[in-house]
């Protein structure tokens, strides 16, 4: 997907990562205010709409926090009240610890089906992340002859949020995965 800058991209990594999009298009409408708006005649472009898996449509703005003047918060103010109007989700999205957004980047490498790990493999990781194991020793555990082989595959299962990793810390082969509760219920994503 096209962005805009940086922040947009990393936006839209972590909608990814949530689960909770199923389809976003970059800078889809124009909305121009209307009468009895505080910005009548002027257009605003929001920058993506979501499709979201519970069947609902949203607007979402990019911009730093520290960015957002009295100017912003107007038109923010008043394309919420467009999507109220609609029935859509708005949300302006402020960005994330930049550690964390590393990290998920570095698990995103991973996210494609060529980086899946088959049933009995993945079968294995999640086994032995319960309770929590490092990255090293689950990749040893996974492919003893080659363990970086792994690596893909134990990313591929935080990605998909079968393991859980602490993305705001150092990511290392001493980082601790641990299986989640929708991997342990059979809910993987």
């Amino acid at each position: 997907m096209w962005c805009e800058s940086q922040e947009e991209r990393w936006e839209v990594l972590w909608l990814e990562f949530s689960g909770q999009v199923e389809k976003l298009w970059a800078q889809p409408v124009a909305i121009t205010f209307g009468h009895g708006s505080r910005l009548s005649g002027d257009s605003h472009f929001p920058d993506l709409m979501a499709f979201f898996t519970d069947g609902s449509y949203g607007l979402l703005d990019v911009r730093p926090a520290d960015l957002i003047d009295d100017a912003a918060r107007v038109q923010f103010g008043e394309t919420a009240a467009v999507c109220d109007a609609l029935g859509w989700r708005y949300r302006v999205l402020t960005g994330h610890d930049k550690r964390a957004t590393g990290n998920l980047d570095s698990l995103s490498a991973s996210r494609h089906d060529r980086c899946r790990p088959g049933h009995q493999t993945e079968t294995l990781i999640l086994s032995a992340a319960r309770g929590g194991r490092s990255r090293g020793d689950l990749c040893q555990i996974a492919s003893p002859d080659c363990p970086p082989l792994a690596c893909a595959w134990v990313d591929n299962l935080a990605w998909r949020r079968l393991l859980h990793v602490d993305l705001g810390g150092v990511f290392s082969s001493e980082t601790v995965y641990t299986t989640t509760e929708a991997a342990s219920t059979g809910a993987a994503a």
